[in-house]
């Protein structure tokens, strides 16, 4: 009996719900009265193949049929989406709203108005591949951008679309590429330096990690995931060395870990004044590096020879003295030995880093200075001779 009763009930209140709808299309249809020739018309076909098409008219919007409600454009999407709303109100975009710049984006902007359809249909505007446009449209809106001086260039954002994430999913139609919304949230998109946000600092390795897991777990246990995890914010993570929205295939020239690249890179900390002086590092490590045969090779644009990774490890660099490091003397023999073939024992002995500027170097640095002395005199003594030359033909000439 009771099943009836819930039934009946049921039905009666979607028999009202009809009906009122058929009240708002009769002004806002297409063959609306004369005397609401300014009403907004409303599309009831794609209404009725929209995602909401079983939700009454005054379930989104804040009106009374029998009430005039000319300009009122209220629309609550918090009455069944609250958990949403509740995210997408500290957003940034809403707390920009707040100071006036209204061209960010509402519920509306991103969704759609009364075409709103599931994720993930294709034809969504919220689609994984179309969410892409709908950032990117907004972010590089000059009238947004001037207002909003706090976002990235418009450049920066729009370099997604030829990064491996996106070519993957705008060209590829590889639809588990991430979008902008897998990185930064679909609602609250909180800014990089909120603590709250999936791509604060701290939170970069988790972020990338629901992808790259085996490589965001190794980078954790790792000395820079380590020291980041210990609030040593200078430690670098994933985007550090990889970029942020143009991150590129590690195998293409133009990336930031591309073997001739990775030296510069790893510069950004290690030949860093600040950072070497704060964290006691050793300075010399990228110029000795250049300074030697791998480092001068790679500069020439040789991708044979070792780089900073090639020793170093990638994802899984450690202390030197951590049994797990490529460069621990009991390991050192066959990092070396991936390049160089039937080395003899003593290979491996000598100092990596060292300079020929400095006499703690040994032979290199004797070997340096003969042969600057050596060039030096030679120079001279041409000098001196073709001096003699030149004044014994001035000579002959008187």
């Amino acid at each position: 009996m009771k099943c009836v009763w819930g039934f009946a009930i049921m039905l009666l209140a979607a028999t009202a719900a009809l009906s009122q709808d058929d009240r708002c299309v009769s002004c806002h249809g297409s063959q609306r009265p004369a005397d609401q020739a300014n009403a907004q018309i409303i599309d009831t076909t794609v209404l009725k193949s929209s995602v909401h098409a079983a939700v009454s008219c005054t379930e989104c919007h804040a009106i009374d049929p029998d009430m005039p409600h000319r300009g009122n454009r209220t629309v609550y999407c918090a009455r069944c989406h609250g958990k949403e709303a509740e995210s997408f109100n500290k957003s940034p975009h809403v707390l920009g709203r707040k100071e006036n710049i209204e061209k960010l984006p509402t519920c509306i902007t991103c969704h759609g108005g009364h075409d709103v359809l599931a994720i993930k249909d294709p034809n969504s505007r919220t689609n994984h591949r179309n969410a892409v446009r709908i950032c990117i449209g907004c972010h590089e809106d000059q009238q947004v951008t001037e207002q909003a001086l706090k976002l990235p260039k418009p450049a920066v954002i729009k370099a997604y679309e030829n990064s491996v994430h996106g070519r993957a999913l705008m060209i590829e139609g590889k639809a588990n590429a991430p979008a902008c919304v897998d990185c930064h949230g679909s609602h609250s998109f909180l800014a990089s330096d909120d603590p709250e946000s999936p791509v604060y600092k701290t939170h970069i390795a988790a972020t990338c990690g629901r992808c790259h897991h085996e490589i965001a777990q190794t980078y954790t246990e790792s000395v820079h995931g380590q020291a980041l995890s210990q609030g040593v914010m200078d430690s670098p993570t994933c985007t550090s060395c990889h970029g942020e929205h143009d991150i590129r295939p590690h195998a293409d020239p133009e990336s930031r870990v591309y073997k001739t690249s990775v030296s510069r890179t790893c510069s950004d900390c290690h030949a860093s004044e600040k950072v070497v002086a704060k964290y006691g590092l050793k300075a010399d490590r990228i110029s000795t590096f250049q300074e030697s045969f791998h480092g001068a090779a790679g500069a020439l644009g040789d991708t044979r020879v070792a780089n900073c990774s090639s020793c170093h490890g990638v994802h899984d660099i450690y202390p030197q003295d951590d049994s797990r490091s490529l460069i621990n003397a009991a390991n050192i023999d066959r990092t070396c030995g991936q390049c160089h073939e039937g080395l003899p024992q003593s290979f491996t002995k000598g100092a990596v880093h060292t300079s020929a500027s400095v006499k703690e170097s040994g032979g290199k640095f004797y070997v340096r200075q003969f042969y600057i002395w050596f060039i030096s005199i030679i120079i001279l003594a041409f000098i001196v001779y073709r001096v003699l030359e030149y004044k014994r033909r001035i000579k002959r000439v008187q």
